[in-house]
């Protein structure tokens, strides 16, 4: 992928529905870096929703990252040094503790043994935020691969709001989960995408389009989705 298909690329994001996609979708990143690996991850800490996609990454590394997000010490270092909006090399961030440094990587290199990388953390709004990071076995990355990781990020943040949903809940009295449950319904997708989007069970998004129902007082989800549709287009 050149620059100049890089702006396509990112409007073809808004039809991709399943994390499956998103994945592929990633790998198209991969020669426009330069880079062996890329991990992107979403966060919301209002409605509970944590995504990870990977391009390049190994199953045991794709696992092992989600499974570790909470415990790494780069996206530590980086919040708390009021990075948010840099593209900076993560490796820079472990030097001025010798002792935490070697801990962290003997942890962490055996499943993700990439010794350059790149990282960027982008702001959402309130409780909401859009991570990426490109990563290399072999040579360091240059100035200009900083330059290009800040634009991806930037063509992402429409994606990462819409795969989301809404920030805040409606006005007739649903939660925010419920909300964003709402906004998947009217885009058309069933309910273990939503439960898949989501990164939750399906019991959950069953449960919480029985709440929807109720609160509407619709008797099935096909009135339901009418419902809000019509809704939608006496509002505008």
């Amino acid at each position: 992928m050149r620059w100049h298909g890089l702006a396509h690329w990112a409007e073809q994001l808004i039809h991709i529905r399943h994390p499956l996609q998103m994945h592929q979708a990633l790998q198209g990143l991969l020669p426009l870096l330069e880079a062996d690996g890329f991990w992107l991850f979403l966060d919301d800490a209002a409605s509970e929703q944590h995504h990870q996609f990977s391009a390049g990454l190994s199953p045991d590394a794709h696992r092992f990252m989600a499974a570790q997000q909470s415990q790494d010490l780069y996206l530590q270092r980086y919040l708390a040094e009021g990075l948010s909006g840099q593209c900076v090399k993560l490796q820079s961030l472990l030097r001025r503790d010798e002792l935490e440094r070697v801990q962290f990587l003997s942890r962490f290199q055996p499943h993700f043994a990439f010794p350059h990388s790149l990282g960027l953390i982008l702001p959402l709004g309130r409780d909401r935020r859009l991570g990426l990071s490109c990563h290399r076995r072999k040579a360091p990355f240059h100035s200009e691969s900083e330059h290009t990781l800040s634009a991806v990020g930037a063509m992402l943040v429409p994606w990462a709001q819409l795969w989301l949903g809404p920030s805040t809940p409606c006005q007739c009295g649903l939660t925010l989960a419920e909300t964003q449950v709402m906004d998947l319904l009217l885009q058309g997708l069933d309910g273990s995408e939503i439960a898949q989007r989501r990164g939750v069970s399906k019991e959950t998004v069953k449960s919480q389009i029985k709440s929807l129902l109720h609160k509407t007082d619709c008797r099935h989800q096909n009135q339901l989705i009418s419902k809000m549709h019509r809704q939608t287009a006496w509002e505008i």
